[in-house]
This record gives structure tokens, C-alpha cells and sequence, in this order.
């Protein structure tokens, strides 16, 4: 009688299990969707974001901690590229420091002053001159003659240099470029110039960003990658996300169904085991 009751309860959890795993082996989850998006984009693709136009320059997979998914794996990528023409660049100059301007090395000097606005690039000894500098509380210049004396002269009043002096927003030219002298303080000359920089940025699938138009203003898009080699960009982020959550839902319910296969497995071979047990007379 016990067997027979025991077997109604194993029949019972084989239907349960077998019955929910076929639900997830058919289960069809929902799936993202984006309609009319706003870029239909491939690798070559260029965007056209008002002043400035973005090339989709690299499609491909990275490693992932999160994404759309809700957790790790492989995520699709993709990298937007554009070429700045008037990029600012930046040097520093250091107080005392050796620098290459107009082909010739020079020595820089700012005036110990409060708030100096100009400093003085004095020309070092070249090769081949037998001299060289030295610092004892001043510049020295030391000269050796063939019969090994060295003489000493104070760097800044030697005659065999000179100087050249720059002021804050003087144009100079370094390193081919047209550039200003922005700004001069006590330890430091700083120097800035425009050229050509190509800058680049980074999306993932399902993450969303804002793609500039200047360098306050931009829109922001989520990239929805259909395939390795194709994405499109949508502005409809609040669509996107309820399309995630809903997915996000379907997969917490089929863990749900999961847990009744495994569960229900588990009680039909424990069933299954104490029907057998001998009886005890």
C-alpha cells in the first residue's frame, strides 16, 4: 500500500519536472526590438552629428561585468572615431630646464618676481666648443684649454651667448607649430598650440551615451547591436530599458521553472528510494 502511494507521488513529480522542462526547451523569450532607429550603422559608417562627423571605426567583442544581459559574458563593442582639426596641445616648460626651439637647444631663465609674465631663452654651448655648464649657487660656463686649465664665467654675462626673451601671448614656432606662450609663473612657462588630433569613443550594447555636437551640447543614444557587424543607434532610451526589463523578467521566471525541475527531480528519487526501503516486521 505504501508502494502504491509512493507511486502515485513519483508519478506525480516526474509529470511536474518533465512537464516544466518542457516549458523552458519551448519557451520563446522576448526579444529586443528597435524601430526607426535613428542610425542603421556598419563597420565605414559615418554619423553625421551636427559640426562634427563620427566613422565607425572597429566593431567587435570585449568582456563584459554587466550589459543589457545582467551579467558577464561577451558583449559587442564598437569604436567611434572623428578627427579633431583644432585640437589644443600643451607643453610645460620647467624653470632652469634645457629646451629645443627653432633647431637649437636653449636654457630657460624666469625672473624671480611675483607674477613674471616673460622669460629669457638664453643659447647653450654647442658641441665641439670645449664648454660646458655648471651650477655653484649661479650658471657657470667652463672652458678647458689643451693644457687641461679650466676657466669659469658667469653663464649669463659670457658674451659668446645670447638671449632671446619671451612674454606671456608671444607666437613662437615649436616643433612646426605656430605656438603662444599662454602662461609664465615662477617655476613654469606654459605653451599651447592647435593641430589635428583624431579622438575616439567607445559604446557598448545597451549601454547608453551622449554623442557630442560641441563640446557642451550632444544627444543621448543607446546602441543595439543586431549582429557583429552591424548596430543602429536609437534616442528612444526609456523603450530600450522597459525592453530589458521585461526580458530580465522572463529569464527570472524560467529560473523559477528551473528550480521546480530540480526540486521535483529531487523528491521523485528520494521517493523512489524510501519505497524501497525494506520493511521492518
Amino acid at each position: 500500500m505504501q508502494r502504491r502511494a509512493a507511486a502515485v507521488y513519483i508519478a506525480f513529480f516526474v509529470v511536474l519536472a518533465a512537464g516544466s522542462y518542457a516549458f523552458i526547451a519551448t519557451a520563446d523569450g522576448p526579444s529586443i526590438t528597435v524601430d526607426d532607429p535613428e542610425y542603421q550603422l556598419e563597420n565605414g559608417s559615418e554619423i553625421d552629428a551636427g559640426e562634427r562627423t563620427y566613422t565607425v571605426t572597429a566593431i567587435e567583442e570585449s568582456e563584459s561585468s554587466g550589459g543589457h544581459g545582467g551579467g558577464g559574458g561577451v558583449t559587442l563593442e564598437a569604436t567611434l572615431s572623428r578627427t579633431n582639426n583644432s585640437a589644443v596641445f600643451a607643453e610645460t616648460w620647467e624653470q632652469n630646464s634645457t629646451v629645443s626651439i627653432e633647431s637649437e637647444d636653449r636654457h630657460l631663465f624666469i625672473p624671480n618676481a611675483t607674477d613674471p609674465d616673460e622669460a629669457t631663452l638664453r643659447t647653450v654651448p654647442g658641441n665641439g666648443s670645449n664648454a660646458n655648464l655648471t651650477y655653484d649657487d649661479q650658471w657657470y660656463v667652463v672652458r678647458e684649454s689643451e693644457d687641461g686649465t679650466r676657466t669659469l664665467t658667469p653663464y649669463l654675462q659670457d658674451e659668446a651667448f645670447s638671449n632671446t626673451t619671451i612674454s606671456e601671448g608671444d607666437e613662437i614656432e615649436f616643433q612646426g607649430n605656430a605656438t603662444t606662450v599662454a602662461n609664465i609663473t615662477q617655476e613654469t612657462v606654459l605653451l599651447e598650440w592647435q593641430g589635428e588630433r583624431t579622438e575616439s569613443l567607445t559604446i557598448s550594447d545597451g549601454e547608453a551615451f551622449i554623442l557630442n555636437s560641441t563640446d557642451t551640447e550632444g544627444t543621448e543614444y543607446i546602441p543595439h547591436f543586431r549582429s557583429g557587424e552591424s548596430f543602429v543607434l536609437t534616442t528612444d532610451v526609456e523603450g530600450y530599458h522597459e525592453q530589458v526589463e521585461e526580458q530580465q523578467h522572463f529569464h527570472e521566471r524560467i529560473n523559477g521553472v528551473w528550480g521546480i525541475v530540480i526540486i521535483s527531480s529531487i523528491a521523485t528519487v528520494l521517493l523512489t528510494g524510501l519505497a524501497y526501503l525494506p520493511r521492518k516486521e
